[in-house]
């Protein structure tokens, strides 16, 4: 049985509402200019079989060892005389990311054009550290490329770190540039109209966050089809072998090739044992106007609705599957599944839910889900559940303008609650009991302070004999039934707790936990420090280890992830002579809130993923624990209560 840490002197980590971030100015862009090194096969046009795929791997940054064994598979795929592929690759000169040579290219650290074809591989003259960031350089790329080979058949696939709305990046070594999606559908228009070219035949983006609805607005009219995950991707990202499929064929398809890749990429994960919580979907973009006119349609319909529909809203954000999610919410995403969401709440009208439902099923052809995610419906969309954690920046894109002012009323109303209205429970209510197998606590709201109740959580922390300090170390979600006039909140505690070792150490953890089926699904915030920050001021890296149980309780999936100071969510490949502790939560009486703190040096475990083994199991007897009931409407007012009481 695992003692409680010591957690000494913890730095505090205050969860704030997000600012927007100030991103430094980019560096000018070199001109783009290449030129072959020897006489290369160019593309074939006025065949149907003719294929040139255009792939543009921003690897100037922490992925950037994924990137060179991409090309490693790309090798694997040099394309015959009506196929070939071109990529522009920038890396990275900072000597932690990678350091591998690959291609006979040697180490490089600057951007070059390779060109998969007929006769091999060519590495082509020209522009050394190129801004990918900017929509200069795509536009560029894809202008030349095209040029140089046409095709009956054209696709452009995207490689980074992905943030959905944010877009993609960044370009380290040029001011951490983004690819902002204004910028990402400026250079694929202005790309295409030089090459006299209306839309590619397929878009794909190889990243996390990608399928949303602000990306599919982006590259509306630019793409016959659109392939992206919802949810976020392991850092080895798609199987490019999968490009085989263009290679001796009479007649490949958009729509095949999209199919190849997913199923690739669904094979690859499940080899590295990331397929977890994978998704992909491939959208037919030809019937992206009309699913957004029938999602159009449901939010204006919402004027006419029996009851209030905010808090419903809110409700169903708890229930349906969310991406790029932290116990954290200041650094969440808060994308969410977009047809699961509107079918949770959306259920007064069923003729308009059948059309919407009907126009998804148009639209998303083909997708993979890993276990967590096997509810994901193809398409997720940014829904933060109240104004403190939205990004003003969002709204400032007209291209999603309807529903972003849908977005923006609900926050606003949110916001604008009169205080008579909050949640209040009524302390005579209060019931708790403990069992053997845990603690159930359930109460009852006050009268005319229920109408706006859209979420209930339940938290519970330890207090530390070592030093008496109260840590919380995991939530869950609680229960709310009721009426208009009775309304009655409830959860259970099983007096369990994830513990981490690294085979010398062991501690507890804070999780976040939720079920599919028979399978636990954890999300646990971590600070990181490598090994050439130790005894430095930097800060430690904020990530997120996600698990899988299965029924046995044996562990299937483990990723960890991190984010960037601009929202940018990708896997991390931990060094296992780095450390990771655990972040907890403290109470401030002063500010009355909760905020995060990270533990000192000495329970801080290896992070050496070969090592690290996950628990869940008793809380030692006789230990002092606090159980939180909160109850919170639609703009995020809350009201709890809290009991004392030992293990058994």
């Amino acid at each position: 049985m695992v003692t409680l840490p010591p957690i000494q002197q913890p730095t505090p980590v205050p969860t704030q509402t997000p600012t927007e971030r100030s991103i430094p100015e980019p560096t000018a862009t070199p001109k783009f200019t290449f030129t072959p090194k020897s006489a290369v096969t160019r593309g074939v046009a006025g065949q149907d079989n003719s294929w040139t795929v255009l792939v543009y791997i921003m690897g100037d940054t922490d992925l950037e060892a994924y990137a060179l064994v991409d090309l490693l598979e790309l090798e694997e795929v040099v394309g015959d005389e009506n196929t070939n592929i071109v990529v522009l690759i920038d890396r990275s000169s900072d000597p932690t990311h990678s350091d591998g040579e690959v291609l006979g290219l040697g180490n490089f650290s600057d951007t070059k054009l390779l060109q998969f074809g007929a006769d091999g591989i060519e590495s082509w003259d020209g522009s050394s550290e190129l801004n990918m960031g900017t929509s200069e350089t795509l536009e560029s790329f894809i202008a030349f490329s095209l040029a140089e080979f046409p095709a009956d058949n054209t696709a452009l696939i995207l490689w980074d770190h992905g943030g959905g709305w944010k877009g993609m990046g960044p370009d380290e070594s040029d001011g951490h540039d983004l690819l902002t999606l204004p910028e990402l559908r400026t250079a694929i228009s202005g790309g295409l109209s030089e090459v006299g070219l209306n839309q590619f035949d397929l878009i794909g983006m190889d990243a996390c966050l990608m399928a949303t609805y602000e990306v599919a607005h982006a590259v509306d009219g630019l793409t016959r089809y659109l392939l992206a995950s919802e949810a976020l991707e392991p850092g080895h990202g798609w199987d490019y072998r999968a490009l085989a499929t263009l290679l001796g064929q009479s007649a490949v398809q958009a729509a095949d090739l999209g199919v190849a890749l997913t199923d690739g990429f669904e094979r690859q994960a499940k080899e590295w044992k990331t397929s977890g919580d994978i998704t992909l979907s491939l959208l037919d973009m030809a019937h992206f106007d009309d699913f957004t006119e029938s999602f159009r349609t449901i939010l204006s319909d919402v004027a006419v609705a029996p009851g209030p529909t905010a808090p419903r809203m809110r409700t169903a954000t708890t229930r349906v599957p969310k991406y790029g999610s932290s116990p954290d919410p200041s650094i969440s995403t808060h994308y969410i599944d977009l047809a699961a969401f509107v079918a949770d709440w959306f259920d007064w009208n069923p003729l308009l839910l059948a059309d919407f439902e009907s126009a998804l099923d148009d639209l998303v052809i083909y997708k993979v889900a890993g276990p967590a995610n096997e509810r994901s419906t193809g398409l997720s969309i940014y829904f933060p559940s109240e104004e403190a954690y939205s990004e003003a920046s969002y709204f400032d894109d007209p291209i999603h303008s309807q529903w972003a002012s849908f977005l923006q009323e609900y926050l606003t109303d949110g916001a604008e609650l009169p205080e008579e209205s909050y949640p209040k429970i009524d302390p005579d209510s209060v019931e708790h009991g403990t069992e053997p197998d845990g603690i159930y606590i359930s109460a009852g709201l006050e009268p005319g302070s229920s109408e706006n109740v859209a979420e209930v959580n339940l938290y519970y922390g330890v207090v530390d004999p070592a030093d008496g300090h109260l840590y919380y170390i995991g939530e869950e979600g609680g229960y709310f039934d009721g009426d208009e006039q009775e309304v009655f909140v409830s959860a259970f505690y099983d007096f369990s707790i994830l513990s981490i070792s690294d085979g010398e150490d062991e501690i507890y953890a804070y999780s976040e936990l939720w079920w599919e089926e028979e399978l636990m699904f954890v999300d646990v915030p971590l600070a990181y420090v490598p090994p050439e920050q130790f005894g430095t001021d930097d800060p430690a890296h904020d990530i997120i280890l996600s698990l899988g149980f299965d029924e046995d309780e044996t562990i299937f999936s483990e990723i960890f992830y991190s984010v960037d100071e601009y929202g940018q969510w990708g896997e991390i490949s931990l060094d296992p002579d780095g450390m990771i502790s655990p972040l907890v939560q403290m109470w401030d009486e002063e500010a009355g809130e909760l905020y995060w703190v990270d533990s000192d040096d000495d329970t801080a475990l290896w992070a050496d993923k070969e090592l690290l083994q996950y628990s869940y199991s008793p809380l030692p007897t006789g230990l002092e624990v606090w159980i939180e009931l909160e109850v919170i409407d639609f703009g995020g007012n809350s009201d709890w209560v809290e009991i004392s009481t030992t293990t058994p």
